[in-house]
């Protein structure tokens, strides 16, 4: 039997940076502002033996504001930003598709895209997941309603500084 771990879900356009920019439609280095506290939080989340795992729809994509290539730039930078304050994110998942998308290839349905948790599902493929001690960080409903169909609680995150709003969680 594999040992759980305990995994804090993070959304991405409006928790980890904010998304008040392009109308939520973030795809560039350029566009990506981090929330005030969002690095210190991942550093203190892996403090706690937390995985750190993205869950991100990525619409942008499918209606074409930018590309799957721009997308994996980003990621790659935010992963660059938090190396160099020793810390990490275990893993990336994002959904491209969108059922009213303009690029045929990302134009459908699917089941990674919150609210459904096909990206869930993907973690669980790699962790045996502690479902008590895990939990979703998002600012949208989708989050939240992903977050009790993956039986995880749901974090509903609408503020200006994301450590603040972690630490009050943990004093729970």
């Amino acid at each position: 039997m594999k040992k759980k771990t305990k995994i804090a879900f993070l959304d991405r356009d409006g928790v980890l940076n904010s998304s008040k920019i392009n109308n939520g439609y973030i795809g560039y280095i350029s566009k990506f502002k981090w929330i005030k506290g969002s690095k210190k939080t991942i550093k203190y989340l892996k403090s706690k033996n937390y995985k750190i795992v993205i869950v991100t729809n990525q619409s942008g994509i499918a209606r074409g504001y930018f590309s799957i290539k721009d997308v994996y730039k980003l990621h790659k930078y935010i992963k660059t930003e938090l190396k160099k304050i020793g810390t990490s994110i275990d893993k990336i998942y994002f959904c491209p598709y969108h059922i009213d998308g303009i690029i045929k290839k990302y134009k459908k349905n699917s089941k990674l895209r919150k609210p459904n948790i096909g990206m869930y599902l993907e973690a669980k493929k790699i962790w045996n997941i502690d479902k008590k001690n895990s939990f979703m960080v998002g600012d949208q409903i989708t989050d939240m309603q992903f977050a009790k169909k993956a039986g995880i609680k749901g974090y509903y995150f609408d503020e200006e500084n994301l450590y603040s709003f972690i630490k009050r969680i943990f004093k729970e």
